[in-house]
């Protein structure tokens, strides 16, 4: 901090720091704060070039920016925003220990749900759950009564409800939540978010992330509505980076009985905001169900009418519990072979959804038609506008993740993802309990020689936005480049 304040003496940071409170820099024009992750892209860089600052200038301005932003919970510093401390924001207390909590991840499900703790570490994010039940009843939804873990309790209505204090509580008190780094998500596989029992919750919630200043990407993926008036209550959040994933596939309500017509609607009225990142989500596509040209048309037709621009496709997990339900129900059963835990949408099917696309955006300028993407966050950086690599690292593997239809900026910012340095890598070896792990840091990937689960990979990516495999992995990645 002494350098930094001896650094201020110098003209043409001084100079540099007074444009970033005349023009409110760290504001964007919405009014709403640049998220701590995108000041380097959104500020740092074009103040260092407009006022010709050097490698140490301008690393003092970027941590002068950096003590603007609040960092809450037992992570980080101005200086070490990674690394571990053991407070929390005034008003907050630990649910229990970081080891404790640590502990509890590793007893969650295949999917990271932890209906111990109810704050999980998922592939998606860290995804904060108030209760667990939807009464939607989605043929397909994989949380059904029996399905992973406790399914839902037996009950499809929610249960189980914590106080949005306590969710709050909790997840400021996980050790692998960071600050205005981590994405988080808001029921993201136990319920819906916006259903009427929750909307009360979700909103508060919200409004508590916000006040604490918080600018963490936070998702809510629906498949239900919201009126104008709360439309205009997520416009009014300030700090929080929020993004609402709308799911339209054009599924048989047969199948998926949320409302259609009022979703396109909702859809429509959301993509208005210029304050809310919305995502058109076009899954689940189902092999056989919702592929005929009857279907894809439709879709591209009402998110091109929508005016969507971020459309993220994904297809169907589907199990033997599935099977059941769906012949004891008369249903028809989705083409294709499934792999446990895995969303199957097949090449060919794929093929012809982008053929559609083009066929029904032919009139539209190539530079105006949607980005089209495979990954939920790839989705959320485009749309943010690409100030950011990937943060789940897709990127390691372009040729199955990044070929539909992402903009030339996101390719440009993930390819040129920033390498970590040891330092950093061992603050977050160190919240997973791993200080001592070798460690190899390329230009590439970040080799870790160590057994990682899943969830403890996804953690670690996401912190560093930067790709990180273990030995074994790293090996068959090479191995697939060669052949």
């Amino acid at each position: 901090m002494v350098a930094a304040a001896r650094q201020l003496c110098d003209g043409p940071l001084e100079q540099a720091l007074a444009e970033v409170a005349d023009r409110r820099l760290l504001h964007e024009r919405t009014g709403r704060r640049v998220p701590l992750q995108e000041v380097p892209s959104q500020v740092l860089t074009a103040l260092a070039r407009d006022h010709h600052l050097d490698p140490d200038q301008t690393e003092a301005l970027h941590f002068t920016l950096r003590c603007t932003f609040a960092f809450p919970g037992i992570v980080g510093t101005p200086d070490a925003p990674l690394a571990l401390k053991e407070t929390l924001p005034e008003g907050f207390k630990p649910f229990a220990t970081a080891e404790e909590i640590a502990a509890s991840q590793a007893n969650a499900g295949p999917d990271g749900l932890n209906t111990d703790y109810m704050i999980s570490q998922m592939k998606g994010g860290m995804s904060a759950d108030f209760g667990i039940g939807c009464p939607l009843m989605c043929a397909y939804c994989y949380r059904r009564e029996g399905d992973t873990v406790d399914g839902y309790l037996g009950s499809w209505e929610p249960t189980g409800f914590l106080e949005p204090e306590e969710v709050v509580e909790r997840l400021l008190a996980h050790p692998w939540f960071t600050p205005h780094v981590t994405p988080v998500g808001l029921h993201m596989s136990t319920s819906e978010a916006f259903l009427p029992k929750l909307w009360p919750r979700t909103w508060r919630v919200l409004q508590l992330l916000d006040g604490l200043g918080l600018t963490n990407r936070i998702s809510c993926i629906t498949k239900y509505t919201l009126s104008d008036e709360q439309i205009a209550c997520l416009e009014s959040l300030v700090n929080v980076d929020l993004d609402v994933n709308v799911c339209y596939a054009a599924m048989p309500e047969a199948i998926e009985p949320p409302n259609r017509k009022r979703r396109i609607d909702f859809l429509r009225r959301i993509l208005h905001s210029d304050k809310i990142n919305v995502l058109a989500y076009y899954r689940p596509i189902a092999e056989g169900i919702n592929t005929t040209d009857a279907h894809l048309r439709h879709v591209w037709e009402t998110f091109k009418e929508a005016d969507a621009r971020t459309v993220v496709l994904g297809g169907l997990k589907f199990g033997d519990d599935h099977v059941h339900s769906f012949m004891s129900y008369g249903l028809p059963l989705p083409q294709g072979s499934f792999t446990p835990g895995k969303k199957l949408l097949t090449g060919a099917t794929e093929a012809r959804i982008m053929a559609m696309f083009d066929e029904v955006y032919a009139d539209v300028p190539a530079d105006r038609r949607p980005a089209v993407l495979k990954r939920s966050s790839c989705g959320r950086s485009v749309e943010r506008g690409s100030h950011i690599p990937d943060y789940n690292s897709h990127y390691d593997l372009p040729g199955t993740n990044c070929r539909l239809r992402c903009p030339t900026a996101q390719h440009q910012v993930c390819a040129g993802a920033q390498m970590p340095g040891e330092e950093q890598v061992r603050q977050l070896l160190t919240r997973i309990n791993r200080p001592d792990t070798r460690v190899q840091i390329t230009g590439a990937t970040v080799i870790v020689h160590a057994q990682l689960s899943q969830f403890e990979r996804t953690f670690l990516r996401q912190n560093l936005l930067f790709p990180v495999h273990t030995a074994r992995q790293a090996a068959d990645l090479i191995a697939g480049r060669i052949r």
